[in-house]
């Protein structure tokens, strides 16, 4: 399970990255924001913290280390649950549009699929599941 995931992942946060970097008018329209230099300032950094959770995922895949299975998990659980959060409070405060949502979404189902795997690699015996 966690190659596959993080497979899927290291390609989505790719792809969020390179359209933080390239179309970041994207992100705007979808999230119902105003269009300024700083928005594109912050999206372009943010859209490094992406490509570096890609590498991590992809060069982690296969690794068959439960300590660095935990370690990349709790990452990507984290910081996904956060994100989504945080979307979730923007919205709420009428800040974000509507299109938040489709974020919240994913980010909550990658945290959720990578605290699920948190879990499960604290027991050895689940070693071959993940």
């Amino acid at each position: 399970m966690f190659y596959k995931i993080s497979s899927f992942c290291a390609g989505l946060f790719l792809l969020l990255g390179a359209t933080l970097v390239f179309l970041p008018e994207m992100v705007y329209w979808l999230f119902g924001l105003p269009q300024n230099e700083l928005g594109d300032f912050l999206a372009k950094r943010a859209a490094m913290l992406f490509l570096g959770f890609s590498v991590l995922c992809f060069l982690s895949r296969n690794t068959q280390s439960t300590d660095v299975r935990r370690i990349v998990s709790a990452a990507v659980w984290v910081s996904m649950g956060g994100m989504a959060l945080i979307g979730a409070y923007e919205f709420l405060r009428g800040y974000a549009g509507i299109g938040i949502w489709m974020a919240i979404m994913i980010e909550t189902v990658t945290s959720v699929l990578f605290f699920r795997i948190w879990l499960m690699s604290d027991n050895p015996e689940n070693d071959r599941d993940v």
